[in-house]
């Protein structure tokens, strides 16, 4: 389980981390992605099946229920789930990110941080 723990982090750590700068740098492209997903139901549909085959895959292969550091493998795990089933089984599930089209560029930046900070923490617990 460790080595799964270990390769979920790194790979998850680097994504966030590249995330997290795309976001402080573009945030006009993820405004723009987000209001494409809202108007074209086929990209909630495609990305609700790769973000529900990951989810599982995750599930699947680390389902770590610990007050540690761990738990974080796994929650992603139930969001890419529950995200690719809502996007699956219903177009109102995407309307959760309507609020970000409209959020001004300190929102999607203070995310970006977030994000990036987030897998910071998990690059370094992976490549540890």
């Amino acid at each position: 389980m460790e080595l799964m723990t270990d390769l979920f982090s790194r790979a998850y750590g680097v994504y966030f981390i590249v995330l997290g700068i795309a976001l402080l740098l573009s945030p006009d492209r993820f405004r723009h992605w987000y209001n494409d997903i809202l108007v074209e139901s086929r990209r909630a549909m495609f990305g609700g099946t790769i973000a529900l085959l990951i989810g599982s895959f995750i599930l699947a292969t680390h389902h770590v229920l610990v007050a540690d550091w761990r738990i974080i493998i796994t929650l992603i795990g139930y969001w890419g789930v529950i995200a690719g089933a809502g996007c699956l089984i219903t177009d109102n599930f995407v309307k959760i990110f309507k609020p970000m089209i409209n959020s001004n560029d300190l929102v999607y930046r203070l995310s970006g941080l977030a994000w990036a900070i987030i897998g910071v923490f998990l690059a370094s617990q992976g490549f540890n």
